[in-house]
């Protein structure tokens, strides 16, 4: 997805609002666009909670609510960004002498669910909520060496390309995740509301970063397509390339990504100018019949 479709969605949105009648009953539907600061946590970081905001970058997006029955939505939402680290930033010792860095663009497509503590009706201007969400996303880290940016997948910097090395195998540019976050919607006015949330999303690769397990032995590395710069991408240690098998990260922890974001929410007016029935589209479905998820008959 590219920055052509965002601007695409955004403009469809847009057109969609002119054709909401405006009266006080609210849609089920809600569309929000927004942005804020994303970052990484893995095998590059210190144990701090908070990063070298040198590594801090921005991401934008945009979503589609529909709001299932009162108090619980889903969306369905688009982000993109970038993630970053640099040993050269870090406090710790082995970090530092480790000196690797990498940066990578990140798109995700999710969808999440959000449970609010207050109802819509009760029109109270704060309404915090949780939220779970599952995502897919794309990344490609990438490194520079003399003034060049190179791709680190296609090059195995921990021995993937090495025939019969009993190294691991090439990783995928692809994950999914697992998003879990609060938050708040902050009322301003009948059909508006900005939506602030801390997401961490707890991903399902090692390799954000490039770096997961050991460093190879530099003579079959060398020998591999990329070889004399898989070697000086593999180790930037200044004492030289480490023995096989030395640790070059932690196999046993997945990459995390955390976003702090904040997005105006448009909720349009509905065409239905009835004020008796429940917010959601199980209630609209199921109107009429007795249950908890519509209106109870007389």
């Amino acid at each position: 997805m590219s920055r052509s479709i965002f601007s695409s969605l955004i403009f469809t949105i847009l057109i969609l609002l002119n054709f909401f009648e405006p009266v006080k009953a609210q849609s089920n539907f809600s569309f929000a666009m927004g942005g804020g600061i994303m970052y990484y946590n893995g095998d590059l970081s210190d144990k701090s909670y908070i990063p070298p905001s040198e590594t801090i970058k921005f991401f934008y997006g945009a979503d589609i609510s529909v709001m299932l029955v009162d108090r619980l939505d889903f969306s369905a939402r688009y982000i993109k960004g970038s993630v970053a680290g640099d040993d050269a930033l870090s406090v710790e010792k082995d970090n530092k002498s480790r000196n690797q860095s990498f940066n990578s663009k990140i798109t995700e497509v999710s969808s999440t669910l959000r449970l609010r503590l207050f109802g819509l009706r009760s029109n109270k201007v704060i309404n915090p909520f949780m939220m779970v969400g599952l995502g897919y996303f794309w990344f490609n880290p990438q490194a520079e060496l003399n003034g060049i940016t190179y791709d680190l997948q296609p090059i195995g910097t921990e021995g993937q390309y090495i025939s019969g090395g009993g190294y691991a195998t090439p990783y995928k540019l692809k994950s999914s995740s697992l998003t879990l976050g609060f938050g708040a919607f902050f009322r301003l006015a009948d059909n508006f509301a900005l939506r602030v949330e801390v997401a961490p999303q707890l991903t399902f690769t090692d390799y954000l970063d490039d770096t997961s397990t050991i460093y190879p032995d530099s003579t079959q590395l060398a020998a591999t397509p990329h070889g004399s710069i898989a070697v000086q991408l593999s180790s930037r240690r200044p004492k030289g390339f480490p023995n096989r098998g030395r640790s070059r990260g932690n196999p046993n922890r997945d990459d995390v990504i955390i976003t702090f974001g904040a997005s105006l929410v448009y909720t349009p007016p509905s065409r239905n100018k009835s004020h008796g029935s429940k917010p959601g589209v199980f209630n609209q479905l199921f109107k009429g019949r007795k249950g908890w998820w519509g209106m109870t008959p007389n």
